[in-house]
């Protein structure tokens, strides 16, 4: 039995999830187009209907649309499937390419308060690994108004001083797989040695020379 198999998988939420995703490329929700989209055969026509007939989704025309109650549903699947491809690639360590199932099983599982103690962990990201935006929770906004003066990029940091690595946004998988590969995780304390002429950090007792480009991807909680 493969890893997918062993997962449970809501069929409400496999539709909501193709429906946000259709959305956020501008594709219409068509019964069509979440049907093709249908990874594992857990959906049919007629239960798209009936999402529509439970208050999921509303019909106009050829196409389905969130109602308040599907797209808070939609968004919170979507969250956490993000946040555990997140975690997966920032804190495990997995390679993009090898997350997708692992992902989709956590998705399910996932309290709420589970789901806001990793996005506070990982720094609240903005991103997950395949530069799709990860929506927002409550946690997020709180964070937002106790650290905006706080989290700067790690290149306005001066000579001496430290801070906890908050979040990493970049969208290049290379260089993200290589970042984490030096260690540069969200959580960890990084030290500033030297700024010119080259960007030098002490990520514990290890000493790294960094390029400005990823100086600028990565965002600190300063002190």
């Amino acid at each position: 039995m493969n890893e997918t198999a062993r997962c449970f998988h809501d069929p409400i939420d496999e539709i909501l999830e193709v429906v946000w995703i259709l959305g956020e490329g501008g594709e219409p929700a068509t019964a069509g187009k979440i049907l093709e989209r249908n990874r594992r055969d857990l959906i049919d026509a007629g239960l798209i209907d009936r999402m529509a007939a439970d208050g999921f989704l509303v019909r106009n025309g050829d196409r389905y649309e969130f109602t308040d109650r599907g797209r808070e549903r939609g968004k919170n699947i979507i969250r956490r499937h993000r946040l555990a491809e997140r975690l997966l690639v920032d804190v495990l360590n997995m390679q993009v390419i090898a997350i997708e199932a692992s992902a989709c099983c956590f998705e399910h599982f996932l309290s709420p308060e589970v789901t806001d103690r990793i996005c506070t962990l990982l720094g609240h990201p903005r991103k997950c690994p395949h530069g799709s935006p990860i929506p927002r929770g409550p946690c997020c906004d709180r964070a937002e108004k106790q650290l905006e003066t706080v989290v700067v990029p790690l290149g306005e940091l001066g000579s001496g001083e430290t801070g906890r690595i908050a979040y990493i946004s970049t969208t290049n998988h290379r260089r993200l797989d290589r970042l984490t590969a030096l260690g540069l995780l969200p959580g960890r304390v990084i030290r500033v040695h030297q700024r010119e002429p080259l960007f030098v950090v002490f990520l514990g007792e290890t000493q790294l020379a960094l390029e400005r480009e990823i100086v600028g991807e990565i965002h600190v909680l300063r002190g």
